[in-house]
């Protein structure tokens, strides 16, 4: 529903709705998943470290 009311707009028309839609629903679970977890602190430099890897990496 989402990818179809993108694909049907002026600002990306070469792209395909299912693209478009899958492209919005990563940003979205990218979003989410860094509000859930940017308040979360580790005592260790090991946890750190896997943080911000994992933050960075996606």
């Amino acid at each position: 529903m989402i990818g179809q009311a993108l694909a049907e707009s002026d600002h990306l028309p070469d792209l395909k709705t299912q693209v478009i839609g899958e492209l919005w629903l990563r940003d979205l679970e990218l979003t989410a998943w860094r509000v859930l977890h940017a308040d979360r602190r580790w005592d260790d430099p090991d946890g750190r470290q896997a943080f911000l890897a994992a933050w960075t990496g996606t």
